[in-house]
């Protein structure tokens, strides 16, 4: 059910910018391993079509694992984040570190057109209204992701003191 939705999301997310379907075309054939420390879940991501898929389970070697807590994986979802690579990142990359750096190319260059199917269903102004919230709204959603972590963050390195 985690994969299913997963999938779904990014999908239709990575529909809305008339981009993202070449960009991932270009990752067409390879295999990304994603395992959520903590949690105990592997996730395995392959790209055919422009379209990503997810799963539970996968044939063959990963081209690249990366391994991390989901706040660390979150934070390498953040494009204001450029450290998600370093060492004290706590994200593991083992493998091709260039397909992790391709994904994160596509999320950063991620411009999604809200506006065009929103108008579609409410009519141009209020498409238009409704675009600028979501547009609001997601930026306030990564400003509490932001603040969620660093306060986790500040908790996990209390608690080791």
């Amino acid at each position: 059910m985690l994969a299913f939705a997963l999938e779904t999301a990014v999908n239709n997310v990575l529909q809305l910018d008339m981009e993202s379907p070449a960009r991932v075309k270009k990752l067409e054939g390879r295999l990304l391993q994603v395992d959520l420390e903590g949690l105990g879940i592997t996730l395995f991501f392959t790209f055919k079509h422009g379209v990503v898929r997810v799963r539970l389970q996968a044939e063959g070697q990963p081209d690249t694992v990366i391994s991390g807590t989901p706040v660390a994986l979150f934070k390498m979802a953040e494009p204001e984040e450029a450290d998600w690579g370093l060492p004290d990142s706590k994200v593991h990359i083992n493998g091709d570190a260039n397909l992790a750096r391709d994904l994160e190319k596509i999320f950063r260059k991620l411009e999604p057109d809200w506006e065009g199917p929103l108008a579609g269903m409410f009519g141009d102004v209020a498409g238009h209204q409704l675009a600028q919230g979501l547009r609001q709204g997601a930026e306030s959603a990564r400003e509490t992701a932001r603040t969620a972590s660093k306060i986790i963050s500040d908790i996990i390195k209390d608690r080791r003191s």
